[in-house]
């Protein structure tokens, strides 16, 4: 908890040292937002203002299998977010939403997380419980649908091309649906949009499309992308004009650039600090390695010369033993001892024939 206060107070004097934008600039950063921006996503929908828009898109998704459309949004709700939070920490601005027995929920995510797929259902299990209390009449329990706009592809989704998914329950052996009329959950995954064509997909899916080709532009190709896709559908033209009222003001377009640019320093700051931290790590490593193989070292070095010396050791005790066996036999020589027993003793004691003969010229002086 500390870090993070201490990373906030540094997070925020980068933005206050960051100068105001000149209306070119202002213009320049007010092009290149998107709806897929959280903070244009909750300034475009915030204040429950654009319902209808919201409507307009859930049912564009039903629309595809042909699932009947639910009842106006009435009210909405967009996620609190602070700067910090969403360059920080990856808070996005969701929406929740309630209507007539129905009940919505839109999320974006700009970055590819990591078990985001299970984050989906879990969003739409919130949704469930969402303005339904313990004992209430389950019959009366509002439908809940929830769509997930993605700026990346979903692993659980590879095999599926089409850029539009939705996810119900179903029994397991038949795959009869289950309460697929009341809940469902929606991947759209954006970046599979390249590989299709508006005038090859089936009618069901332009809306959809329409509204997609909003959510993935820039402000300043909105114009652009509507003329080259033919866009007519009333609910992604009143998009994209909510869109450009709500990032209309200068001083949102400054302070977003500001608190971005804030942000990139702030990024380089933590990333120098990870590299420092790394490169101590690693000194920290290489120092102990070298410890252990100093003391690997020293303990070889030891052995090797306690080997050395028990085979000098033993070395010294085979040759007293040569020479103690070697006068035995020299005095048993001196002695006219019989040849067996000579024989006998040279085949315990190793002694070869030429050593023989010359302990028998010793023994003769």
């Amino acid at each position: 908890m500390r870090n993070i206060q201490l990373n906030e107070e540094l997070f925020r004097q980068l933005v206050s040292q960051s100068p105001p934008l000149s209306p070119a600039e202002i213009d320049h950063e007010r092009g290149e937002l998107s709806l897929m921006n959280d903070r244009v996503f909750a300034a475009t929908f915030g204040d429950n203002k654009h319902n209808e828009i919201i409507t307009g898109t859930v049912n564009a998704a039903r629309k595809i299998h042909a699932v009947p459309p639910i009842p106006p949004i009435e009210h909405t709700q967009v996620q609190d977010i602070d700067l910090f939070d969403v360059f920080m920490r990856g808070m996005i601005g969701d929406l929740t939403g309630t209507g007539d027995s129905v009940s919505i929920a839109v999320e974006l995510q700009n970055q590819k997380q990591d078990g985001y797929a299970v984050r989906g259902i879990i969003t739409t299990g919130n949704a469930m419980r969402r303005d339904f209390k313990k004992g209430s009449d389950y019959t009366q329990a509002p439908d809940v649908i929830t769509l997930h706009f993605l700026n990346f592809k979903l692993p659980e989704l590879a095999e599926r091309k089409m850029f539009c998914s939705r996810i119900i329950n179903a029994e397991f052996e038949s795959g009869t649906p289950f309460l697929a009329d009341k809940y469902s959950t929606y991947f759209i995954e954006l970046p599979k949009m390249v590989d299709f064509k508006k005038a090859d997909l089936p009618q069901e899916y332009h809306d959809l499309w329409d509204l997609c080709c909003m959510f993935r532009s820039r402000v300043k190709k909105f114009e652009e992308e509507i003329k080259v896709q033919e866009i007519t559908n009333p609910t992604a033209l009143e998009l994209a004009n909510a869109v450009q009222q709500a990032v209309a003001p200068s001083t949102f377009v400054d302070e977003e650039a500001r608190y971005r640019r804030a942000f990139e320093k702030f990024q380089d700051y933590m990333d120098e600090k990870e590299r420092r931290r790394d490169e101590k790590e690693r000194r920290m490593i290489e120092k102990f390695q070298d410890h252990i193989e100093e003391k690997e070292r020293r303990r070889a070095e030891k052995e090797r010369q306690m080997i050395e010396e028990f085979q000098e050791s033993e070395r010294r005790r085979a040759e007293k033993e040569r020479q103690k066996n070697e006068e035995i036999l020299t005095i048993a020589l001196k002695n006219n001892a019989p040849q067996s027993l000579i024989k006998a003793m040279c085949e315990m004691t190793g002694i070869t024939e030429s050593r023989l003969a010359e302990l028998k010229q010793l023994a003769q002086t």
